[in-house]
This record gives C-alpha cells, structure tokens and sequence, in this order.
C-alpha cells in the first residue's frame, strides 16, 4: 500500500509538473524596426555669399582671424578656379564653346577683359606676399567678380538658392 501511495503520489507531481495547459499561444517574431531617417532636403549654401557674410565682420575679428578668413577666402578661390579649369579643358577637349559671352564680344571686349584677368591672375599670385588688408580687398574685388556679371556659383538659379532670393 505504501508502495502505491508512493507511486501515486509521484505521478500526481509528475503530471502536475509537466502541465500540458497551453500558456499564451506563441507569438510571432515581432520585426526590428529600422530607425527611420527622416529626408532632409539639402540647402546649399553659396560659398560666395558665406565668404561676403563673414567678410562683413571684418572690424570685430582679431587680426588671426582675418589671416584665416583669408585663407579660406583663397582656398575657395584655388579650388574654383580648379574646377573651371577642369570644366574648360574638357570643353575644349569636346569641340564645344568654352565661353560663350566671350563669343558676342567685339574684339575689343575680349582685348579688354582678357587684360582685366590677366591682372588678376598676377594679383592673386602675389596673394601670399600681401598684407591682410591688401589680401582682403584683392578677395572682395573677386567677390564682385567684373560688376556682378558672373555667375556665383554652379546652383545659381536652382530653386531656393540664396542668390535667386538675393537678386529677387
């Protein structure tokens, strides 16, 4: 009788500890949700009208900070005048018009403006050798590049360009 009791007993434990009740029925995978990257339009920003904003600070800066200021305003510059170079060789390369307000101009506006940037060119090469004053108007007088004729930038004219909204 013990012996029964005993073993009714276990198995009364066993079948209570291997309860085959369904818990909460499983539950699929639930997906990892990827961080949502919100799109943001980018502005560009015209590097000539950045230089022109800090250039009018000039009376506040130390005279470091001008040094830097012209520093940027001729790094700018190299790697602008990189990218036309670039632009115009491979346009010559093509057969195609390099410039073609220069191609309306008389003789004597190519004579003219050519003289004008050949003046420059040997200004800005004496760049390093001016004082920071001297740099600053050479830089300023780029900025005005020929009395605004010239485009500022490559986005000049894109939709919510600065200088669309600065001409406008």
């Amino acid at each position: 009788m013990k012996k029964l009791v005993l073993t009714l007993g276990l198995a009364c434990l066993f079948m209570v500890a291997c309860e085959n009740t369904p818990k909460e029925p499983a539950q699929p995978a639930q997906p990892v949700e990827e961080p949502k990257t919100e799109v943001v339009e980018e502005k560009h920003e015209c590097p000539m009208h950045a230089l022109k904003d800090e250039y009018a600070k000039w009376e506040e800066m130390t005279d470091e900070a001008k040094a830097e200021l012209n520093k940027k305003a001729a790094e700018v510059f190299a790697n602008m005048d990189a990218e036309m170079e670039a632009k115009k060789a491979e346009m010559e390369a093509a057969g195609e018009q390099v410039c073609k307000e220069m191609a309306e101009m008389t003789e004597e506006q190519k004579a003219e403006c050519e003289k004008k940037c050949a003046e420059m060119k040997a200004a800005w090469e004496k760049f390093g050798e001016m004082t920071v004053d001297e740099q600053k108007d050479l830089v300023m007088k780029r900025l005005e590049g020929c009395g605004g004729e010239k485009k500022c930038c490559k986005h000049e004219g894109e939709e919510g360009h600065e200088c669309q909204k600065e001409a406008k």
